[in-house]
C-alpha cells in the first residue's frame, strides 16, 4: 500500500488546497496519472501519481486545505483495507467522516462537498466556490439559503455581513486571502532586510517606439512584441556592462548569476504573481515575447506553474498602461533590483534650442544598497537609457 502525500506546491507554500479529483474511489491508477489538482498561493498544479494500484481511500475532498507532508490518499491492490487506522485519525483529528469521498449519488453535479466547522457536509456550486476563494473564505463557513447547496448569492450575502462597519470603530472588516499574506509577508521581509535606495532617469522613447512598430509590422508570428520585451533585451546589455545589478546578498556573500532571469509582475483577481522569462541573455525579443505572453495568459487563469515563478534575478514592474507615470517599488527577494516603470507620456521638450514634442517614459529603479553602490546604480540606469533611446545597438 502506498501513501499519497500532499507536495509542497511552491518555495513559500506550506498548504495547499484540493481544487479537483480526477479519480475516485475504486479506480485503476497507473504512474502518471493525474490525481488531482491543488492550488498553493501561487499557482495552480497537477498532482501525479507515483506508483499503481487501486485508489482505496480518499482522505482529503475538494474544498479541504491540507498541509504539504500530509496524507491525502492511499493506492494499493484491488480489495485492499487500509490498516494505518492512527494515521487516518491523526489527520483528519479524529473525525475520519469528514474526509470521506463524495457520495456516488452526487458524483456527477457540478458541486463541491465539503465540511463546515459542525462536522455537517455542505455542497457549494463551483462559482460559489471561486467566489469565495477570490475574498479568502472557506466555502464551509457559509450557510446555504436552502439548506442544501451553496450558491455565489449565498457568499455574496455572507462577504456583505462581514464587511459592514464596526459601530465602535468604523471600519470594515476583510479576509485576507493565502495569496494577500504571502504578499504582505515577503515585502515586510524586503523592506526590513534589504535597504532600499531608488534612482530614476525619464528616457526619449521615440526610437523603440518606432522599432516596436516596426518588428510587429515585420514578424508574423501572432504574437506582439511589448515595450516590456524591448526594455527587457535593454536590462541584459546593460548588465553585462555592470554585472553586480544581477546579484543577489545572503550570508555575508554576494552572488552574481550568469544568466538574467527578469521577473515581469502580472496584476491577478486576488493580488500579483511574478512569472519568470529565464535565460533572457540567451533569447531574442521574440522568443521573450513569446515566453512572456504564455506566462501572463497562464497567471490569469490560475494556471501558472510554480517552475514559471521561481528563479528570478531582476523584476520589471509596470504601471503604465494605468496611467501612472512615476511610481517605486519594493525589491523581491533575493534580488537587489527592481525597476518600476510609468507611461509613455507625450512631452515638450528643447532639442537644440527648439521646443518639439516627444514621447518619454520614466523608469525608477530601487536597489539593494548592500552590494549596489549608488554611483552603480546611477550608471547602470544611464546605459538602460542610451540603449532606449537608441535601440538599434541592441542589435551590435
Amino acid at each position: 500500500m502506498n501513501i499519497i502525500r500532499m507536495p509542497a506546491g511552491a518555495q513559500t507554500s506550506d498548504e495547499a488546497l484540493i481544487i479537483k479529483w480526477h479519480k475516485t474511489k475504486g479506480d485503476f491508477v497507473r504512474i502518471g496519472d493525474i490525481l488531482f489538482d491543488i492550488e498553493t498561493d501561487k499557482a495552480v498544479l497537477e498532482v501525479e501519481s507515483y506508483c499503481e494500484g487501486y485508489l482505496l481511500t480518499i482522505l482529503h475532498n475538494e474544498g479541504d486545505i491540507v498541509s504539504a507532508g500530509a496524507s491525502v490518499a492511499y493506492i494499493g491492490l484491488a480489495g485492499e483495507e487500509v490498516q494505518d487506522a492512527t494515521e487516518i485519525q491523526e489527520i483528519s483529528h479524529d473525525n475520519e467522516d469528514k474526509y470521506a469521498p463524495i457520495p456516488d449519488n452526487i458524483s456527477d453535479m457540478p458541486l463541491i462537498s465539503v465540511t463546515n466547522k459542525s462536522n455537517q457536509r455542505v455542497l457549494s456550486s463551483p462559482l460559489a466556490k471561486k467566489t469565495a476563494r477570490e475574498a479568502g473564505i472557506a466555502p464551509e463557513d457559509i450557510t446555504a439559503v436552502d439548506g442544501i447547496t451553496v450558491k455565489k448569492k449565498d457568499v455574496v450575502e455572507y462577504l456583505s455581513k462581514c464587511r459592514k462597519p464596526d459601530v465602535s470603530g468604523g471600519f470594515d472588516v476583510i479576509p485576507v486571502s493565502p495569496m494577500r499574506k504571502t504578499i504582505a509577508r515577503r515585502m515586510y521581509e524586503s523592506f526590513s532586510t534589504a535597504p532600499h535606495y531608488t534612482v530614476s532617469i525619464n528616457a526619449d522613447m521615440t526610437e523603440c517606439i518606432l522599432l516596436r512598430d516596426k518588428l510587429n509590422y515585420s514578424i508574423d508570428s501572432g504574437i506582439k512584441i511589448s515595450f516590456n520585451d524591448i526594455l527587457a533585451k535593454c536590462v541584459v546589455k546593460s548588465i553585462e556592462k555592470y554585472p553586480i545589478i544581477n546579484a543577489s546578498f545572503k550570508n555575508d556573500q554576494i552572488k552574481v548569476y550568469h544568466d538574467v532571469n527578469i521577473g515581469f509582475a502580472v496584476e491577478v483577481d486576488d493580488g500579483l504573481v511574478v512569472p519568470v522569462v529565464k535565460q533572457v541573455n540567451k533569447k531574442t525579443i521574440l522568443e521573450i515575447a513569446t515566453e512572456n505572453a504564455e506566462n501572463i495568459k497562464f497567471a490569469r487563469n490560475a494556471k501558472l506553474a510554480a517552475e514559471r515563478q521561481n528563479g528570478a534575478t531582476i523584476t520589471i514592474s509596470n504601471l503604465g498602461m494605468y496611467g501612472v507615470e512615476w511610481f517605486t517599488a519594493i525589491i523581491n527577494p533575493p534580488e537587489s533590483c527592481i525597476l518600476a516603470v510609468g507611461a509613455i507620456i507625450e512631452k515638450a521638450v528643447s532639442i537644440d534650442g527648439v521646443i518639439v514634442s516627444r514621447k518619454r517614459m520614466s523608469i525608477t529603479a530601487s536597489f539593494d544598497h548592500r552590494l549596489i553602490d549608488g554611483a552603480i546604480g546611477a550608471r547602470f540606469l544611464a546605459e538602460l537609457k542610451s540603449l532606449l533611446e537608441t535601440p538599434a545597438l541592441l542589435f551590435i
